[in-house]
């Protein structure tokens, strides 16, 4: 086996790293091999190793929407922290491994609107783009000009048009060999404080996730009313339905999941669709509640609960459809 002392210097390769410390939840056992990358360079080098070894690879930002499984992830973890900041009129090219929350306070510094309704979301712009990132009224889609990427042999370019993007998805997820290098924004001129609108967002947020809470944010996505049949809607209050969508928290709090608990894990006790990691949380404890829930709010409401979150294994949920 290829040790690591055979590696260029550049790149920091840590065998049996903990997966905990590289996420919100502060859930997981250990990833077999993990490495840090900050340019395309060590990204390369670091695929070659992995392929040369025949391992699997797994692309990883901030760890904010993530649950890694209790036990040792086989193959090679790789973290985005390619930054890089430019601007060029209304438009602004920025590193996939650039902080959200450090984008918007520099776009709003530089006057430019399109952001600033997503601060207080944790992870990474590479993130954001995933699972394309959205609350109070904003979703990065809506300024993503274009994306560059490294397919796993070359750098690629595509236009936000040929992204599939949609609510809270991108093409990005249907191809997870693919890892985002930078992408081009189009924002607009604004003469608004945009730091005073991302402050007020940030305190709505912070009485929904306060600082130090383990969590990965919203567990399930919301649901598109275009995505619902109509004898499905008949048993949906109308009270529930918000913004053209039907809110996951509310389904599951109908079904009494808020404060529940099963070992560390909990159901928060304002908030349906936040679980919590307490304390020794383990991911086998958060899976099966949120499976029993999603399943009794299947049983009332015929409506599938879809992950917001990445969940590993990916078999570890099950593939099921609302059809």
């Amino acid at each position: 086996m290829l040790t690591p002392a055979a590696l260029p210097p550049s790149i920091q390769l840590q065998h049996d790293a903990s997966l905990a410390d590289q996420s919100t939840l502060e859930v997981g056992g250990t990833a077999q091999w993990f490495t840090p990358v900050e340019n395309l360079q060590q990204l390369q080098q670091a695929q070659a190793w992995a392929k040369k070894e025949g391992l699997p690879i797994f692309y990883l930002g901030d760890g904010s929407n993530i649950l890694f499984p209790d036990g040792n992830l086989p193959g090679l973890v790789i973290r985005n922290l390619i930054k890089g900041r430019q601007q060029n009129g209304n438009e602004v090219e920025l590193g996939g491994g650039e902080q959200l929350d450090n984008v918007v306070c520099w776009v709003n510094d530089l006057g430019l609107a399109g952001l600033e309704r997503l601060y207080g979301i944790p992870g990474t712009l590479a993130g954001a783009l995933v699972g394309n990132a959205g609350a109070y009224g904003q979703q990065v889609s809506t300024v993503v000009l274009e994306v560059t990427f490294w397919s796993g042999d070359q750098v690629e370019v595509l236009s936000a048009s040929d992204l599939d993007f949609a609510y809270r998805h991108s093409l990005f997820k249907a191809h997870r060999e693919w890892f985002i290098l930078s992408c081009r924004l189009g924002l607009t001129r604004s003469v608004e404080s945009l730091q005073d609108v991302s402050e007020e967002i940030l305190s709505r947020r912070l009485e929904k996730y306060p600082v130090g809470l383990r969590c990965p944010g919203s567990f399930f996505k919301n649901i598109p009313l275009e995505e619902t049949s109509q004898e499905t809607l008949k048993k949906v209050p109308e009270d529930f339905i918000m913004f053209d969508k039907i809110p996951a928290g509310k389904l599951l709090e109908a079904v009494g999941a808020k404060g529940v608990r099963r070992g560390d894990a909990q159901f928060a006790s304002y908030h349906g669709n936040l679980i919590i990691n307490l304390d020794q949380a383990t991911s086998q404890d958060i899976l099966g509640l949120a499976q029993e829930y999603a399943e009794r709010v299947w049983e009332r409401f015929s409506i599938r609960l879809e992950p917001e979150i990445c969940i590993l294994p990916e078999d570890a949920w099950p593939k099921w459809s609302n059809q």
